[in-house]
């Protein structure tokens, strides 16, 4: 696993620890931050600094108010947050959605949403993805990390679940999202990679129903 992101599951552990208790009746927001290198922070009630993919999660209950006055809804307003679970609010393009010239294309493939053992969702492919390797402390003879320390890991594995027929478009048009948004603030290093995965999910997001794009016409026969 890598550092970033099991930094990023202690401070939720502590943020968590320091959120007020449901008997408060009151609804605490963490904000999980992504940065374009791919480091990860977490802010109790704090949004994300312009730039970075922000995530929200919800703790607590909400305190039961009056409805006001029905107002103008704004043009854009933002989803609220899942109970529970973080939800995508800003970082990668969230306007895409399939054109009716699609609707004849054949179904997306299967997708699968996973939660690594941190409790970090993401979608993907297969069902059960390789495990993950995930390092042991390990003592020397001493009792200290130092001479005679071996190292170890313990295996831990990601628990998926199929994505709904009816949810697959939104699921692939994400995922199609999140890997631009990769690409976008790839390093010199990563980039073919990144590029590569993008290219994979928009050939198989086109070749679908969910396609952003009207297809192109069949070739005509001179």
């Amino acid at each position: 696993m890598r550092k970033p992101a099991v930094i990023a599951a202690f401070a939720l552990a502590v943020l968590l620890a320091l959120a007020p208790r449901a008997a408060s009746a009151q609804a605490t927001l963490f904000y999980k931050c992504t940065n374009s290198r791919g480091e990860v922070s977490m802010q109790n009630g704090t949004p994300c600094a312009a730039g970075m993919k922000q995530e929200v999660r919800r703790i607590g209950e909400v305190k039961t108010v009056p409805v006001p006055a029905k107002k103008p809804e704004p043009a854009a307003a933002a989803a609220a947050p899942v109970y529970g679970d973080f939800v995508l609010v800003s970082g990668p393009n969230m306007k895409r959605m399939p054109v009716p010239e699609a609707a004849t294309l054949p179904p997306p493939p299967p997708l699968f949403q996973c939660r690594t053992w941190q409790g970090d969702t993401y979608f993907g492919e297969s069902n059960a993805p390789a495990p993950r390797c995930v390092p042991l402390q390990v003592t020397g003879i001493d009792g200290s990390a130092g001479l005679g320390a071996g190292s170890a890991c313990e295996m831990k594995y990601d628990a998926c679940t199929a994505t709904p027929a009816e949810q697959l478009c939104d699921a692939w048009l994400r995922r199609l999202d999140e890997a631009e948004f990769k690409l976008k603030y790839a390093s010199r290093d990563d980039e073919a990679g990144r590029k590569a995965a993008f290219e994979s999910v928009e050939a198989k997001v086109k070749a679908s129903r969910c396609s952003p794009v009207a297809p192109e016409p069949p070739a005509q026969n001179p």
